[in-house]
């Protein structure tokens, strides 16, 4: 029991690390090579995620798919 809290205690630690090591000058580059994608569904409303610029905004309505496409594939 106390080997898998130390394991889990442990997971928590190492996952936070790379939040804890980002500067607030990278997040705020990173906002800056995102872009907005929005799209209007069949029922009103909107769906609204996050891309890279590069990056296609691909929405699949009929599956409830939004995500992001690449830039050799496109959305497929």
């Amino acid at each position: 029991m106390t080997r898998t809290l130390a394991c889990l205690a442990l997971a928590a630690v190492l996952g936070a690390a790379p939040l804890a090591l980002t500067t607030p000058d990278a997040m705020a580059a990173g906002k800056k090579a995102t872009k907005i994608c929005k799209h209007k569904t069949a029922s009103g409303r909107i769906k609204t995620w996050r891309c890279r610029k590069d990056q296609p905004c691909c929405a699949a309505e009929w599956i409830n798919y939004y995500t992001c496409g690449s830039k050799l594939l496109g959305c497929l």
